[in-house]
């Protein structure tokens, strides 16, 4: 009985050291959940870090995600970033041809202008100077711009030199001078048309640069639009290819070093991977030889409990066998242990890895995002511009035909605007536009989308307000403005607002609505302006 109860005990304590080497178990396979999960999300980051640079590489990195997210064997998985792989090489391949093509016709063209007779001394010896220093060829095709900006300044001299005569097209040469054309600018040797250097001011403020460029292409917008001589002219077009490559240039370089960086992470993740998983299958193959092993050694203790005659046989047998299951047990402890620590060891050291990675691609998103920012925003009055316009819309008028509600659009035109450009000039325009933008915004409802649409026009999105309300509001906003104190030059000027507006109908879409609000503000306007016109 005394024998019995001792060996009673010792399967207790055996069984306790095989539910520890489960738990054991169970805690390594819970890390490796935990690392194929942080694989994954890595993953999706890195999946929209580079969207939009190839379709396929996008649609490559998803399917590589839901293979982890699968678990899918390791030949599948290898497979896949093989492809990923290769089609980052062939990015590489086309973009050195396309180095190699642009400076062949880089080279030819400069070798062509050179064999023109005429030209001058010194333009012949910068022209010789540049093709000289281009020998050799460019590391990317983003050195090729200033290069090419320049060649086409000695192409532009060249003309000039040809010809005699001023060049034909933006700048043309007036036969008399007029002082009654109110519609162009008047150069030392050419005539500028006013409208299109202002379609020029407008594109310039909507490029979305950093603020260290942005900076210097006011500054030369400012002088562009000043009465200028045509050289003068054409060498303000050439500083802000200037300033606009330099912006280029700096965003390509952040993003190169990023993805630089993005490229050494994935390789040195993509390694920590294969391995880990290697070491897993080797761990398993280990693991299920140890638990053979105890198992047949319980089998062969049960066997000798059945067989034995005496108790004292039983008691001698036992002791014998548990010892042998005990460092049984030691050994598959100390295994699990190790096993433990070179996983948890891998997972830190990816772990660390992706943090960083993350952190960079937090720089890099809160850039895109920037650009995103400026690209939706008109630079003169700061409001959303028509790309922005036309999303909201578009949006909203998905909301509508899913569950309708009061949805209004309003169109917006300021009364005479053009007298005032040509009366009091340009700079004059925009301060009324920056004032009348500013008066807008304080006087809606808050929650209300409102944009530049374009030139003096401006549009207002209202969501859950009824008509009542709504021309309301219009009228208040248009007796605020008309009752601004505008000042040009001495001389008191009011100014007012043509304003249409509409709500959606269920059997609308967006150009139905939007020329209905835009026929209503033409109303307004026919009827005497200053005044609000809503159309059912």
């Amino acid at each position: 009985m005394n024998d019995s109860s001792v060996a009673q005990k010792q399967l207790v304590a055996l069984k306790r050291k095989l539910d520890t080497a489960i738990e054991s178990r169970s805690s390594l396979e819970d890390d490796f959940n935990l690392q194929s999960n942080l694989l994954i999300q890595f993953i999706g980051k890195l999946t929209l870090v580079s969207k939009g640079i190839d379709l396929e590489l996008d649609n490559r990195l998803a399917q590589l995600r839901t293979l982890f997210t699968k678990s899918a064997p390791i030949s599948e998985i290898e497979e896949k970033i093989a492809v990923i792989s290769k089609l980052l090489q062939q990015h590489s391949i086309t973009n050195r041809k396309n180095i190699s093509h642009v400076h062949e016709q880089f080279s030819q063209a400069g070798e062509s202008l050179q064999k023109i007779n005429g030209l001058p001394g010194d333009l012949r010896r910068d022209l010789r100077t540049l093709l000289t220093e281009t020998k050799e060829g460019k590391d990317s095709l983003i050195q090729y711009i200033p290069l090419l900006s320049q060649l086409l300044t000695f192409y532009d001299h060249s003309l000039k030199a040809k010809s005699g005569m001023a060049n034909q097209g933006i700048l043309q040469a007036p036969p008399v001078t007029s002082p009654e054309n109110k519609n162009a600018i008047v150069g030392s040797s050419v005539i500028l048309d006013a409208q299109f250097l202002e379609k020029i001011s407008i594109s310039l403020g909507a490029l979305p640069l950093s603020k260290a460029h942005t900076s210097d292409l006011l500054a030369i917008k400012k002088k562009l639009m000043t009465n200028q001589s045509s050289e003068k002219v054409l060498q303000n077009f050439i500083d802000i290819f200037d300033v606009i490559v330099a912006d280029f240039k700096d965003e390509q370089k952040n993003a190169k070093n990023f993805l630089t960086t993005l490229s050494a992470t994935l390789t040195t993740v993509q390694s920590a991977v294969k391995d880990t998983i290697v070491t897993q299958k080797n761990s398993q193959k280990a693991n299920d030889i140890i638990n053979l092993k105890l198992q047949s050694q319980l089998l062969d203790m049960t066997g000798t409990v059945e067989k034995a005659l005496t108790l004292s046989q039983v008691k001698e047998d036992i002791n014998e066998k548990l010892q042998v299951i005990a460092n049984t047990l030691e050994q598959k402890s100390k295994f699990e242990q190790q096993n433990h620590q070179q996983l948890a060891d891998k997972l830190n050291d990816m772990s660390a890895k992706v943090e960083q990675l993350e952190q960079q691609s937090e720089m890099f998103e809160e850039k895109l995002a920037e650009q995103q920012r400026k690209s939706m925003q008109d630079a003169l009055t700061k409001l959303a511009n028509r790309a922005a316009f036309d999303d909201f819309f578009a949006k909203s008028m998905i909301r509508f035909h899913r569950k309708s509600f009061p949805l209004a659009l309003v169109v917006i035109d300021i009364d005479d605007f053009k007298k005032i450009n040509d009366t009091y000039g340009h700079t004059a325009g925009d301060k009324t536009l920056q004032v009348i933008a500013n008066s807008i915004v304080k006087n809606v409802s808050k929650g209300v989308f409102v944009g530049r649409y374009g030139g003096e026009e401006f549009v207002l999105i209202y969501s859950k307000v009824q008509e009542e309300a709504l021309t309301a509001e219009l009228n208040a906003l248009n007796n605020f403005v008309a009752r601004l104190p505008f000042k040009f030059k001495t001389n008191k000027v009011s100014i007012t607002l043509s304003i249409g507006a509409t709500h959606i109908k269920p059997d609308d879409n967006i150009h139905i609505a939007f020329e209905r609000a835009d026929q209503a503000m033409y109303k307004a306007k026919k009827q005497g302006k200053n005044q609000v016109i809503y159309v059912k």
